[in-house]
């Protein structure tokens, strides 16, 4: 156990590097339409790396750099993937747009601003991280804002807005990056994060939006970075068992402050059960396998240690290698999946998205 400590202490300091069908589309568009008569749904966006869609500067983040978006949408956009997101699929859930990154709000028209904004910046969380950038609570002071200012207005917002919220690692790996802190008081920290994170639920709720989906945190000791020290071979379970713990915390807030609403406004997604899902053996659908063999490995990964996906040297030359098929990859850099990896993630949390509606 000692040695595994040590491990998910090390390991965790990574995080911070930081088609849908017919009927799907139907489906969405038929429970869209019972639960708002007032117009398109807005979907407002908070979190990090795993909804940012263009938020974080492009001097700071490989995700704006090759070969991040090569499948969709077909070059660098700001997304940490090769393609599509969760905020992507969410979207297309709720038949609406992906909605516009904040930062990039004031470069297209007015008409993109219908389906909601996106507050999300990579690498941040609950609190400061070791990322600059905004954490939750100036995400949602942007939101605010914004209201403030009329660019949304209260009784739409009230009418006809989702929120979603992904805080999925990176307060974890600032906590460890950081000089004197061990796992002995990881404990701690967690309700210190989801204290946070319970204030910062209500403050969105009260300032008029109904229905608020929020990810559990995914299974950290399968993430690449953490079992890069495996070979890729095995999860780590210290670190899958933090996350439990987190996980577990949480559920017992979202459950306190549900009771606290009138209609259940805390909706949890549950990634951590979504990745364990996905991560298991491959999978065969009509003969061919939807995984790459080890599915912990990452898709792009860096030629050495001293470089990460995305890299280039003084010359421009790459030092990263991509995978030959990410289409079936679950992972594409060290922290986050690929497109197909989201698709099936997606896949696993539908079911709880049909309670946005109720």
């Amino acid at each position: 156990m000692e040695k595994q400590t040590t491990i998910a202490s090390s390991c965790l300091f990574l995080l911070y590097i930081a088609t849908f069908t017919v009927a799907e589309v139907l489906e969405a568009h038929h429970h869209l339409h019972q639960h708002n008569s007032h117009g398109s749904v807005k979907l407002f966006v908070f979190g990090d790396s795993y909804v940012d869609t263009g938020n974080i500067r492009k001097s700071v983040s490989p995700s704006w750099k090759e070969p991040y978006g090569i499948t969709f949408p077909g070059k660098p956009a700001g997304r940490f993937s090769n393609g599509r997101v969760l905020t992507d699929y969410i979207a297309s859930f709720l038949s609406i747009r992906s909605p516009v990154p904040y930062a990039l709000r004031k470069f297209g028209k007015k008409s993109k601003l219908q389906s909601g904004m996106n507050f999300a910046f990579g690498g941040t969380g609950v609190f400061d991280t070791l990322v600059s950038g905004p954490n939750l609570t100036t995400q949602i002071d942007f939101f605010e804002q914004l209201l403030q200012q009329k660019v949304y207005a209260k009784n739409d917002v009230v009418n006809s807005s989702i929120a979603l919220v992904s805080v999925v690692g990176n307060d974890y790996a600032a906590h460890f990056g950081r000089p004197g802190n061990d796992t002995k008081d990881l404990a701690i920290f967690t309700k210190y994060i989801i204290k946070q994170l319970t204030v910062d639920l209500k403050r969105i709720h009260n300032l008029g939006v109904q229905k608020i989906a929020v990810t559990t945190i995914e299974a950290l000791g399968c993430l690449p970075g953490i079992t890069s020290f495996l070979s890729y071979e095995n999860c780590n379970e210290f670190a899958n068992m933090a996350s439990m713990f987190h996980n577990q915390i949480l559920l017992q807030k979202l459950e306190e402050l549900n009771k606290d609403t009138k209609n259940s406004a805390f909706v949890d997604l549950d990634l951590y059960n979504a990745f364990m899902s996905a991560l298991k053996p491959p999978k065969h659908h009509q003969g061919y396998s939807t995984f790459q063999i080890n599915t912990l490995k990452p898709c792009c990964v860096g030629v050495s240690n001293e470089y990460s996906c995305g890299s280039v040297d003084q010359t421009g030359a790459k030092k990263y290698i991509v995978c030959n098929n990410p289409d079936v990859s679950f992972f594409w850099d060290m922290v986050n999946p690929s497109q197909n990896g989201w698709h099936e993630v997606y896949a696993a949390i539908k079911p709880s998205l049909h309670q946005l509606y109720s």
